[in-house]
């Protein structure tokens, strides 16, 4: 094979391993089972799938007349080269980035071992988090004494940790089941202590004991007459199910959440919140939030359209329905409805909210009891103020969200002692010397990236917000606008009239904070709280999953 040749199918494989490790990153937003996010031949099919997707014509474009098509195709030729010229950059900066998170990777890898094990080891640990039981920490132990890479063990040790704080009951064999950087004979070998240890006497492993068969005996001829009635009943009460949708249904694959499933997650929410320690991680309070303003946040413009709107191009959600049957299998029990919406997710982009445990641990941490959020968004931080009975004040320029906090605010009141008031105007029009707060907490918009309903072009007034293609193409002198009318006028005001000693803090990419510095003042302390962090600078992959909160206490 000649030199040529091979330098093709190293670049291919390294296009490849690029793709997939951006593809993973996605998986649990995506819905992804363990069994697809280590099966290569599912994977290789989905890189596939993108690559000749991507290599197709007509994404978002909307269908034009046989007289149009001639004068608009002179037209659109500069604008598709420099897009493809912009495209090509980003793959660039991206591949050199890659190369560099994994050098990180592999460091903080051979760096945290023992740290790693400490962890595993501990007897208590925040909800959701799961406790290894003494088995479970014996594998572990075990595991050590193999002649494993540093980088293999951190890498193996930091998998198990992850997977048992996000509250999985079997870490181990779920580390195992992706550890596709380990050998067979290195897998074998673990699999062996594995299944000495759980064979021996002392205390359960992966399962709980079972039912004995005498047990099973003594139950009673009556009472079997009891359980087949009851059996019989439930059958009819659960006779209404949520059908899963269809490729060829052309509404909207929203996740559609109940009054019912709201609440209960609001209560759920609720309960962690009591306890002195919990995880930021907790989807308590996700589904509250969708209930309410779901479908707003599926109009927000990203990279100039909406999920609502590519979805009603024929074209586009012709390629996704495509896309997301290459997702669907079977075998790995998804259902049509999280497949569609893992296409899209991966295809057109992610349109973000916090999460309510991560709001209401910095509302813990900064203890307050009267929070005010300028830019409240999608509800997240609205709703863990309700479920620690937090006084909230929100504000916000997007009108079009009143009816989803209305809806919110109402089925959740009954559960909550906290006083909510919304204000649906610009924070720099706002009186906020009327308003009490002892704590603000937001996340405003990352400049024009993701553009919302009535979002006010400062740049260049009552013009169509020109949005960057991604997060990597926002610079340091960019929307200067944005800050002077918007972010600095307001910070300042609600700095003024915030009580001493009491604290400013929010949640944004590095070169956010680099200009807010620059135009008013450094920050006094930075918090941060683990989550899937959003790109926007050198720093977040460092922070291993975790998103910084720059706060300023008035002094």
């Amino acid at each position: 094979m000649s030199n040529k040749k091979k330098r093709k199918i190293t670049e291919i494989d390294e296009d490849y391993e690029l793709f997939k490790h951006e593809f993973l990153k996605d998986a649990e937003k995506m819905d992804l089972t363990p069994a697809q996010k280590v099966d290569e031949k599912f994977l290789r099919s989905v890189y596939e799938e993108f690559l000749a997707d991507d290599a197709q014509d007509g994404e978002g474009v909307e269908e034009s007349s046989d007289d149009d098509s001639e004068d608009s195709s002179e037209d659109s030729s500069e604008d598709s080269s420099e897009d493809e010229k912009e495209e090509l950059e980003d793959i660039f900066k991206e591949a050199d980035q890659y190369a560099n998170d994994e050098q990180i990777m592999k460091n903080w890898y051979i760096q945290n071992v023992p740290l790693l094990v400490k962890d595993l080891m501990l007897s208590e640990k925040p909800v959701p988090a799961y406790i290894l039981n003494s088995k479970q920490k014996r594998v572990i132990t075990e595991i050590m004494k193999l002649d494993l890479s540093p980088e293999k063990s951190g890498r193996l040790l930091f998998s198990i940790n992850g997977s048992a704080n996000s509250g999985q009951t079997t870490p181990i064999s779920y580390a195992m089941n992706i550890a596709n950087y380990l050998s067979v004979r290195e897998k074998n070998r673990i699999h062996e202590i594995i299944q000495k240890v759980a064979s021996s006497n002392s205390g359960g492993f992966f399962f709980n004991k079972k039912k004995t068969r005498k047990r099973r005996k003594k139950k009673t001829k009556n009472k079997k007459k009891k359980k087949r009635k009851s059996k019989k009943k439930k059958k009819k009460n659960n006779t209404r199910k949520k059908k899963d949708r269809t490729f060829t249904d052309t509404s909207y694959p929203y996740r559609i959440i109940t009054k019912t499933e709201a609440i209960e997650d609001f209560k759920k929410l609720r309960e962690m919140v009591k306890k002195d320690d919990f995880n930021s991680k907790s989807v308590f309070g996700n589904r509250a939030v969708d209930y309410g303003t779901e479908k707003m946040r599926k109009q927000t413009k990203y990279r100039n359209k909406s999920h609502y709107e590519r979805w009603k191009d024929k074209v586009a959600r012709g390629k996704v329905i495509k896309f997301a049957k290459r997702l669907y299998n079977q075998k790995y029990k998804r259902t049509i409805d999280s497949s569609i919406r893992g296409a899209i997710e991966l295809q057109w982009g992610s349109i973000n909210t916090m999460r309510p445990a991560a709001a209401a641990c910095s509302y813990k941490k900064n203890k307050a009891t009267k929070v005010l959020d300028f830019t409240a968004g999608w509800g997240a931080r609205l709703i863990a103020a309700m479920a620690m009975d937090i006084d909230y004040t929100g504000i916000d320029a997007n009108v079009a969200l009143k009816p989803g906090y209305d809806k919110i605010i109402k089925t959740l009141k009954p559960y909550s002692k906290s006083k909510v008031k919304m204000i649906f105007k610009k924070a720099e029009t706002v009186k906020i010397s009327k308003l009490k707060y002892d704590f603000v907490f937001t996340s405003p918009p990352y400049e024009y990236l993701e553009v919302y309903e009535n979002m006010e072009n400062y740049e260049k007034k009552g013009e169509k917000v020109k949005q960057p293609y991604s997060s990597s193409k926002i610079k340091i002198d960019d929307s200067e606008k944005f800050y002077d009318e918007f972010m600095i006028p307001t910070l300042k005001e609600i700095y003024k009239h915030l009580p001493k000693g009491k604290h400013i803090c929010l949640n944004m990419p590095d070169i956010m904070y680099t200009k807010i510095k620059k135009k008013w003042k450094k920050a006094d302390k930075k918090d941060v709280y683990s989550i899937a962090g959003r790109v926007g600078g050198p720093e977040d992959f460092k922070r291993m999953e975790k998103e910084q909160i720059f706060c300023w206490k008035k002094h």
